[in-house]
C-alpha cells in the first residue's frame, strides 16, 4: 500500500479527479493561447501545473515535503528505474507506431507538433521539452493527484488510475498507451519508494533521450547549418512517417526482451519487506514472474519476423 500523508483524510480520490480535471482544463487554455503567444504557451502550461500542485497542497494544508519527498537515491533505485525505462520506452513507441499505422495523418501532425517545439525557438524548446515537464508534470501528476489516492490499498490500482490520467493528458490518441505505459511507471516508482526523485529521473531521461539530445546537436551547430536544417526539417514529410510506421516490425525484433527487463526493474523498485518475502500479494516468487515475462517477449519477437517477412513479401 502506497505511504498515507500525515492528513490523509484531507486527500480524497475523488479530490484527484477533480484536480486531474482542473489540470486539464488549464492544459486546454493554454493550447488556445498559443495562437497568441506561440509556443511560450507551452512553458506558461508547465509552470501552471506546478502552481495548482503546490495551490493543492496550501488548501489541504500538507507539507510540501510529504507530497513531494525528496530522499537520498541508492544504487537499487538508480538501476531500477533505469531498467525500468529501458524496459517501457520501445513497448510505448511500438504502440505508437501501431496506432499510427491506423491513423497516418495523425501520427504525422503529431510528429510535426513535437519537432515545432524541440527546434522552434531552440533553448526554449530545449527548457520546454526536458527541463520542465519532469519538474511540473511530475508535480501536478505524481505529487498532488497521487496523493489523493495514496488511500488506496491496492498499489496497482494507483498506477493504472495515474497512468491513464497521464495518457489523457497528453490529448494525443496515438501517443495514448505510449503515455499512459510511461506514466504508470513512474507511478509506480513513487508508490513503491515513496521519493519524488525517481519520477523526476525517470521522465527527464526519456525526454532528454527522445527529445533533447537532437536538441542540443542543432543548438551547438553553426547558424548557417542551424538555418537550413530548419529550413528542410519544419515539416516531416509524408515518406518520413511511412518509414517510421514501417520500422515497426525491426523495433519489436529488436525490443523483444524489453518485457523482462521492465519485470527486473520493477523488481528492484519494490518494497524491501517484499523483496525479503519473496513474492508479490498474490503469492508469485519473483523467478516465476521473470519466467512469466517471457510469454510476451516470444510474441513481439514472433510478431516481428512475421511481419517483417509479410513485408518483405510485398
Amino acid at each position: 500500500m502506497a505511504k498515507e500523508l500525515s492528513n490523509q483524510a484531507k486527500w480524497r480520490p475523488w479530490k484527484g479527479i477533480v484536480l486531474f480535471v482542473i489540470a486539464f482544463a488549464w492544459l486546454i487554455a493554454g493550447s488556445l493561447t498559443a495562437f497568441f503567444i506561440g509556443t511560450v504557451s507551452t512553458l506558461l502550461v508547465q509552470l501552471g501545473f506546478l502552481a495548482i500542485a503546490i495551490i493543492a497542497c496550501l488548501i489541504n494544508k500538507t507539507p510540501l515535503k510529504e507530497v513531494f519527498p525528496i530522499k537520498k537515491i541508492t544504487v537499487r533505485d538508480f538501476f531500477g528505474t533505469v531498467l525500468m525505462w529501458m524496459g517501457s520506452l520501445p513497448l510505448g513507441i511500438c504502440s505508437a507506431l501501431a496506432v499510427g499505422k491506423l491513423f497516418p495523418q495523425t501520427f504525422e501532425n503529431v510528429a510535426n507538433g513535437v519537432s515545432e517545439i524541440a527546434t522552434g525557438t531552440l533553448v526554449l524548446g530545449f527548457i520546454m521539452t526536458v527541463i520542465c515537464p519532469p519538474i511540473c508534470e511530475e508535480a501536478i501528476m505524481r505529487g498532488a493527484v497521487l496523493s489523493n489516492f495514496r488511500g488506496i490499498k491496492k498499489d496497482w490500482i494507483i498506477v493504472l488510475i495515474v497512468g491513464v490520467m497521464f495518457g489523457i493528458l497528453h490529448t494525443d490518441p496515438v501517443r495514448f498507451l505510449n503515455t499512459a505505459l510511461l506514466g504508470g511507471c513512474m507511478a509506480y516508482l513513487m508508490v513503491k519508494r515513496n521519493n519524488f526523485i525517481l519520477p523526476m529521473m525517470f521522465h527527464f531521461i526519456n525526454n532528454f533521450t527522445t527529445i533533447g539530445i537532437s536538441t542540443l546537436s542543432t543548438m551547438f551547430s553553426s547558424q548557417a547549418s542551424q538555418a537550413a536544417q530548419q529550413a528542410e526539417s519544419s515539416a516531416i514529410t509524408s515518406e518520413a512517417v511511412t518509414a517510421s510506421l514501417d520500422a515497426m516490425p525491426l523495433l519489436m525484433i529488436a525490443s523483444f526482451l524489453c518485457p523482462m527487463i521492465l519485470t527486473i526493474g520493477a523488481h528492484l523498485i519494490k518494497r524491501q519487506k517484499e523483496i525479503s518475502e519473496g513474492t508479490d500479494p498474490k503469492g508469485m516468487k519473483l523467478g516465476a514472474k521473470i519466467g512469466l515475462s517471457a510469454i510476451p517477449c516470444v510474441l513481439l519477437l514472433a510478431g516481428g519476423i512475421i511481419l517483417t517477412a509479410m513485408s518483405i513479401n510485398g
